[in-house]
């Protein structure tokens, strides 16, 4: 007797397991990605969700991907585009057949910033145009301290060219 109700208790268990695992993946599918990690908070929940949403419709149109990743340091690298290339490798940014990856790295902080692609981005933007980006669409609002307005420049400039 105690076995059969053994039994009926796991196989209970697996089936509420399985049922709460399946309504946890139909959630999560139709979760938005996020595309903007604001680690050094320069950016306000609303203007988060406006880079988010340029991101996201890019990506729908085009399959390229986009990360704007803001750091206080860059913790145990040497330089910003270590720091990029890993945290693009680490969070799958950009399409694995594709390398249509792009990381938009900026650091109050440390005041630098950094385009990192992904080798089929680098095809299209290439090094000099990523640091003509940075210094006319972005440097002249870091220096005025609009950060949001700098990123979202530059951000809708790596669009444009890639485009």
């Amino acid at each position: 007797m105690k076995n059969k109700l053994f039994q009926s208790v796991f196989t209970l268990s697996i089936a509420i397991l399985f049922s709460f695992q399946s309504c946890g993946q139909q959630k999560t599918s139709n979760k938005q990605k996020v595309w903007v990690y604001d680690y050094e908070n320069v950016l306000t929940a609303e203007q988060e969700q406006q880079l988010n949403l340029l991101i996201q419709k890019f990506e729908q149109e085009t399959t390229n991907e986009i990360a704007i990743v803001t750091v206080e340091n860059i913790g145990r690298f040497d330089k910003m585009v270590e720091y990029a290339v890993d945290f693009g490798n680490q969070h799958g940014i950009g399409k694995k057949d594709k390398d249509n990856g792009l990381i938009i790295l900026f650091s109050k902080n440390m005041r630098g910033t950094f385009l990192a692609t992904g080798y089929g981005t680098e095809k299209i933007l290439k090094d000099e145009i990523c640091s003509a980006i940075i210094e006319s669409s972005m440097v002249p609002y870091f220096k005025n301290q609009e950060y949001y307005e700098g990123i979202k420049a530059g951000l809708e400039e790596c669009i444009k060219k890639w485009q």
